[in-house]
């Protein structure tokens, strides 16, 4: 008995130490941790797309399903969706969402790889085209029959 306490006051210190939260911890161990996603938001890439977060959240999460995006963690309260690239790929990446004023929502698509990060724009810039920007009519410049003037330092002698 006293063995079996000794084993859980120890697998308890273990649990219950370190800076991360317990439930942190438990998603760790389940597979469901987002830790690695969040260290690498610092090479993150981001869009910023028309729509509520709520709405944009809707069309991320069905976008990466098509694209057999294995989904292990999705907080639409949070605007967090963490997937594996596929079921047989298991290079983290994450999309976490913020809402913008005027109806826009920042995406920002997170991985420690590139290929993921990069691979997963595409996949979304597809479904987000980006707005043409707006543009002033052009101004036709007024054409100029007359020939070019010649200078002080050029003009032509008979000769």
């Amino acid at each position: 008995m006293r063995k079996i306490l000794i084993a859980s006051a120890v697998a308890g210190s273990i649990l219950f130490s370190g800076c991360a939260s317990v439930g942190e911890k438990m998603r760790g161990v389940l597979g469901t941790s987002i830790r690695e996603i969040e260290a690498s938001r610092g090479k993150s890439v981001k869009m910023v797309v028309p729509g509520d977060r709520d709405a944009v959240y809707t069309a991320v999460l069905a976008e990466l399903k098509k694209a057999g995006r294995y989904i292990y963690r999705r907080e639409r309260n949070e605007g967090v969706i963490a997937f594996y690239m596929s079921a047989e790929n298991t290079t983290v990446a994450g999309v976490f969402l913020r809402g913008l004023e005027g109806g826009k929502t920042e995406i920002e698509i997170a991985s420690p790889s590139s290929y993921a990060r990069n691979t997963v724009r595409e996949g979304l810039s597809v479904l987000f085209p980006p707005s043409a920007p707006e543009q002033e009519p052009s101004v036709v410049p007024e054409r100029n029959d007359t020939k070019p003037t010649v200078g002080a330092d050029e003009q032509e002698t008979s000769g």
